[in-house]
């Protein structure tokens, strides 16, 4: 599949001149999810104008955080498919919104509809397509040359954003949902506040008050070697361990190491007193909360 690569601030800002211009383009990220190293990463911007399909590379030596910003301020209408993990990506990494998002989702949910683009494709436009979803999904989009099937797979999510709203929203008008999908639309294009990644491991919300404590303090131990070595922190250790020591609370580090005996020996050097001296600080922050209660 033909497509123009921006891998450059000056090619970038000269696309973006040509698409103010138009009504409208296609835009979708790929990204990295501490799969293949520690944290989140933009790895690829694909973008469709209608006639030319184009890549952004943000790992490019030449692409800034200035000319990245050049391309999410730009005017023109950028339709999306299930746009809120992307932008909150891009608000957690650079601080930045992205102007005038529309997700075509949306337009979907208000008719009552909630698969997949491959699913909405099919049922909107007839387009059914045979492309392994889940193992494209995995793949790992930091390396360089990126393989032409990752490619033609990451440019097939925005080939078609322009027919779906042809589509679908005629569909939305006809059906007076108009209004409702200007309120869903105001709020799928806002990124939502960064949770803390404790917050959203399992089971967290069941937690008692203490037991949220221990689980903080174990969750940032794990976090700060994941770091250190740029590994994904499940590579440290499974995060089922976080929630089973809140709740168990060890009382050595010889019983953290027997609990994490099938840790990769690469890591139990570091993770063990790591757990453990998390635990105390736990329990200090706890002692200290108490106190500062009963002084209240």
């Amino acid at each position: 599949m033909h497509y123009i690569l921006l891998d450059t601030d000056s090619k970038i800002k000269d696309a973006v001149d040509n698409f103010s211009s138009l009504e409208r383009i296609a835009v979708d990220f790929e990204g990295e999810f501490n799969l293949h190293i520690y944290g989140e990463h933009l790895c690829l911007i694909q973008v469709f104008d209608g006639t030319s399909f184009y890549i952004i590379d943000p790992r490019a030596t030449d692409v800034s955080e200035k000319g990245l910003g050049i391309f999410f301020s730009s005017p023109v209408k950028k339709l999306w498919f299930d746009c809120q993990s992307d932008i909150s990506l891009v608000f957690k990494k650079y601080g930045m919104p992205i102007e005038n998002i529309y997700d075509v989702r949306v337009l979907g949910i208000a008719l009552g509809f909630t698969g997949n683009l491959l699913a909405m494709e099919e049922k909107y436009l007839g387009i059914k397509k045979d492309i392994a979803k889940k193992k494209n999904q995995q793949s790992n989009w930091l390396k360089r040359p990126l393989p032409p099937e990752q490619i033609e797979y990451a440019l097939e999510d925005v080939a078609h954003l322009m027919e779906l709203e042809d589509a679908l929203y005629p569909l939305v008008v006809s059906s007076g949902l108009e209004g409702q999908v200007n309120r869903m639309m105001k709020k799928a294009v806002t990124p939502k506040k960064p949770e803390p990644g404790w917050k959203k491991l399992g089971g967290w919300q069941r937690l008692s008050f203490e037991e949220k404590i221990y689980a903080k303090h174990i969750f940032i131990a794990r976090d700060n070697l994941a770091r250190r070595f740029n590994v994904p922190a499940v590579n440290v250790m499974d995060k089922h361990f976080i929630i089973d020591f809140a709740r168990r609370r060890p009382s050595s580090e010889s019983e953290v190491a027997k609990a994490l005996s099938g840790v990769s020996p690469r890591f139990q050097h570091f993770i063990i007193p790591a757990v453990w001296k998390a635990i105390g600080n736990a329990g200090n922050e706890i002692r200290e909360k108490g106190l500062t209660r009963q002084a209240d």
